[in-house]
């Protein structure tokens, strides 16, 4: 569709230029005229399955602007557009910059991507990306399909854009419908809503906790997935059985049932002792208890905490400790 015609809500032709981005959904263009904006267009098979649906979300997306479109960081839908033949066919929203956290969460591509970036780094990242998702949260939006490819950060400021934002439950204020996320990772998703189809699922607060904490939980772990274990099955097993390998009383690194052999235990053990409990409470006890899943507002406490530790030198910065740590004080005692 590069180099096309697509008209705007007052049906002002608007030229398309290079294709930007593509996915399961549609594919994101930018406009010729303003590379600062870009363009999403439905597949045509999704458009004749659900475009009466589609449209109606967007548009209920769209009458929630007043807050989100002050917001650089959400590239959330803007303006109606429609074909030739006054077809609704996407939208328009602001170009999110940066790169995917799925670089960032990689054990060899990290270096490549953010070239600059420590532990310190990291963590600026995941809190700006937790005030971010607490604004939506205030609106009652929630994220659903939480997963490394739909936030970029910019390795030089350390922030975060969210996108695919299409995608996320949101509730129309004058009817309370709810329009659901089609969308998901079972690998990412709590274990309350396993065996249910993405497009019925009701997310929930808790939901996104749970899914939050273990995007971080990649990212601070160069991309390891948090149930993954030893012989102990896939991870989507290891979640439904609130497998989480980690803490006192688990099995040692390397071994059956245990921490995967390789940097995982000495980049765990470098962590401070709130967010390892934090991790422990929401992805072990959490799993099946959604009391226990930590709020955004504790994960930010104790994230500042851990970034003045490291800044303080008490702990270390580096994304790829040489040793495990062993505590000076006790408190943060070497546990598997």
């Amino acid at each position: 569709m590069n180099n096309l015609i697509i008209y705007d809500e007052q049906r002002q032709p608007r030229r398309l230029g290079e294709q930007i981005g593509s996915g399961g959904q549609g594919d994101v263009y930018a406009l010729a005229e303003n590379p600062n904006i870009v363009v999403k267009i439905f597949n045509q098979e999704k458009l004749q399955e659900r475009r009466h649906e589609l449209r109606e979300k967007v548009f209920v997306q769209i009458r929630v602007l007043e807050d989100l479109i002050k917001s650089p960081y959400v590239t959330w839908p803007q303006i109606e557009i429609f074909d030739s033949n006054d077809q609704w066919i996407g939208y328009a929203m602001k170009k999110a910059g940066g790169i995917p956290l799925s670089k960032l969460a990689h054990t060899m591509l990290y270096l490549k991507y953010f070239p600059n970036i420590d532990r310190k780094g990291i963590v600026q990242i995941l809190l700006h990306l937790l005030d971010t998702v607490e604004s939506l949260h205030k609106k009652e939006i929630y994220l659903g399909d939480i997963n490394l490819g739909n936030f970029l950060a910019d390795p030089s400021t350390f922030k975060v854009y969210l996108i695919d934002t299409d995608s996320y439950q949101v509730k129309n204020a004058r009817t309370s419908q709810i329009y659901t996320c089609p969308v998901g990772r079972p690998e990412m998703t709590p274990v309350e809503h396993h065996g249910e189809a993405f497009d019925k699922i009701i997310r929930t607060l808790e939901s996104d906790l749970f899914s939050l904490a273990i995007l971080m939980f990649q990212c601070l772990m160069l991309g390891l997935h948090p149930y993954s274990q030893v012989g102990g099955g896939n991870p989507v097993e290891n979640l439904r059985g609130g497998n989480f390998p980690y803490g006192r009383g688990g099995f040692p690194p390397g071994e059956e049932g245990g921490i995967p052999p390789g940097p995982w235990f000495i980049v765990w053990s470098h962590l401070s002792f709130k967010v390892k409990n934090l991790f422990i409470n929401t992805l072990k006890q959490g799993v099946n208890d959604k009391s226990k899943r930590a709020s955004i507002e504790e994960w930010r406490g104790v994230f500042q905490e851990y970034y003045f530790a490291m800044q303080s030198g008490f702990l270390s910065s580096e994304v790829r400790p040489a040793e495990r740590k062993i505590s000076r004080d006790g408190e943060d005692r070497i546990v598997w």
